[in-house]
């Protein structure tokens, strides 16, 4: 309880217990944290470099295939006739030659579609002013350069979203027009997407308006949408360290709202390239060696456990060897040879010196006993005597010393117990009074009136047949009998027979007109309406009066 003062005794066994798990576990615990820790950093450096170096190979395999699309550009455009419209089989032939090709087309120096065959024979229009505004046109016309389009979707030449290489068609430094090539997204990025996915990562890349031109089925975007803040956070790490962007969250690259490791590298037609790994796929191969280490620890756990049930099982034997000898000791035994032989060395010091203690103990035990012998024959003799001592008190606390008969306290004493008793229900009681005692005492002195008392007392005991009848000397010549399981009419013939008893004593009394001694009775029997004992003694007292009024030497109800 608190604040008892009682201090709770400490437990060997659960420290000792605590202590080893402590020691076995603690340095597995902080191992195997080490051990997790370094595995992730590795997992983490070689994932990385994985990434980069799969990235920075795509990209490159990306801009050689745009840079050969490009040089069959050039080619043709350095072939072509003075009127292109005339040599649509020329343009079949390159079409036929580079299958990434979806179809050509030739603008004049103003723009207009002048020639276009198409991969899949479709007829297409040939629409004025296509190019008029457009990048790879402008390169041309005002650079003589050659240009890689942005990713762009054109209605009235198909669904596809396509990218598109282009070359001047120059005469001398005098300007022509231009060729374009569309190439489907799907072609320009299917063997870099196949490879990406056997790694089961995933493929974006972003042109130079941030728009996507194509995004594998795991990210959040679509062809020609916008690449949005995390298109913008891929390309900033591109172009400064080329590190990885980590722990994008999914409303930035991935769906399913979870993060990712990702890679990025700027093309040389400055678009921008990205693989992207699930965090998932990092932690993935963490789970076997987490739940290795665990059925490690484990094993270890139940290991310690069991070693320590053992070691404390053997501890518990001995320490109840030594009790059971201490115990032993106690009842003047002696500790068990055999069962120490099989004690721990170190607890044998703590046997002998049980042992030796023992020895003085049963030594001191017999001396006790001896005097405790000597002593509890003493205390028999004493307590025997003190017994009578306390019975013969009683007694006579309780008996009228003159006539051997109850005294008041030993009446009302046997008044409450009758009373109290369920099986007496019958029960009278007679009231005695010697007539003209007082005369008696002056005529022949109280010495004289002693004796006759006491022939009083054995008249009336000689004349009370029943085992159970009481008698009491309540006080001077007053006497009374207490009858338990008696009648009224039983009660009145031991009353008859009393009165007769005292007259047939013939005590000498010549201060009566008898000339001896005789007594009047009042007689009562127990009443329903009785409340207690008291009542039956009063209707005795009031029987005894009238006995006395009617002439002495009766009894009376």
């Amino acid at each position: 309880m608190a604040g008892s003062g009682v201090r709770k005794p400490w437990s060997l066994r659960r420290r000792l217990a605590l202590g080893l798990v402590a020691a076995a576990l603690l340095p597995a615990i902080l191992f195997s944290a080490a051990l997790l820790a370094t595995q992730w950093r590795r997992d983490h450096q070689n994932l990385s470099a994985a990434l980069d170096a799969s990235v920075r190979l795509n990209a490159g395999l990306i801009d050689d295939f745009l840079e050969s699309q490009q040089a069959a550009m050039r080619l043709l455009a350095e072939t072509l006739p003075e009127h292109p419209e005339d040599d649509g089989i020329r343009l079949a032939n390159v079409l036929h030659a580079y299958p990434a090709m979806i179809r050509i087309l030739v603008v004049d120096t103003g723009g207009d579609v002048v020639a276009i065959r198409d991969a899949r024979g479709r007829e297409l229009a040939q629409l004025s002013g296509l190019g008029r505004n457009e990048d790879w046109f402008l390169a041309a016309r005002d650079r003589f350069r050659p240009y890689v389009t942005n990713v762009y979707h054109r209605p009235a030449y198909g669904s596809e979203a396509v990218v598109g290489v282009s070359a001047p068609i120059l005469r001398g430094m005098e300007f022509k027009g231009a060729v374009l090539a569309a190439i489907p997204v799907e072609s320009l990025m299917r063997q870099s997407a196949e490879s990406a996915a056997r790694s089961q990562w995933e493929l974006l890349l972003i042109d130079r308006d941030n728009r996507v031109i194509f995004a594998s089925h795991g990210l959040r975007f679509r062809t020609l949408g916008d690449a949005g803040a995390a298109g913008g956070a891929l390309a900033r790490s591109a172009a400064t360290s080329g590190q990885p962007v980590r722990e994008l969250r999914l409303g930035g690259l991935l769906k399913g709202d979870a993060l990712a490791y990702a890679q990025a590298v700027r093309m040389r037609n400055g678009w921008v390239l990205a693989l992207v790994a699930p965090r998932q796929q990092l932690l993935a191969p963490l789970l076997p060696r987490i739940a290795l280490l665990a059925a490690l620890l484990t094993v270890t756990l139940l290991c310690v456990f069991g070693v320590l049930g053992l070691q404390w099982r053997t501890l518990g034997q001995s320490i109840e060897a030594l009790a059971q000898g201490l115990r032993g000791y106690v009842l003047g035994g002696r500790m068990d040879a055999r069962r120490m032989r099989r004690l721990p060395g170190e607890l044998e010091p703590l046997a002998e010196g049980i042992e030796a203690l023992g020895e003085r103990m049963n030594a001191a035990y017999a001396k006790v006993q001896q005097v405790l012998g000597e002593r509890e024959q003493v205390i028999a003799e004493r307590t025997e005597s003190l017994n009578l001592a306390v019975s013969e008190l009683s007694l006579q606390s309780r008996t009228d010393a003159l006539t051997g008969v109850l005294n008041y306290r030993g009446f009302r004493e046997a008044c409450d117990q009758v009373w109290a008793d369920p099986d007496s229900q019958p029960l009278a009681v007679l009231a005695l009074d010697i007539d003209h005692f007082k005369r008696y005492n002056d005529l022949y002195g109280h010495a004289e009136g002693d004796v006759a008392l006491r022939r009083f007392a054995g008249a009336v005991r000689s004349a009370l047949f029943r085992s159970g009848d009481v008698l009491a000397r309540p006080g001077g010549e007053e006497f009374s009998v207490l009858m338990p399981d008696c009648t009224f009419r039983q009660a009145m013939q031991a009353a008859e027979r009393v009165c007769a008893r005292v007259r047939e004593a013939d005590i000498s009394h010549d201060a009566t007109p008898s000339g001896r001694l005789t007594v009047s009775i009042g007689v009562a029997a127990r009443e329903s309406d009785d409340a207690d004992i008291d009542a039956l003694l009063k209707r005795a007292d009031a029987a005894l009066y009238r006995a006395k009024s009617g002439g002495r030497d009766r009894a009376s109800a």
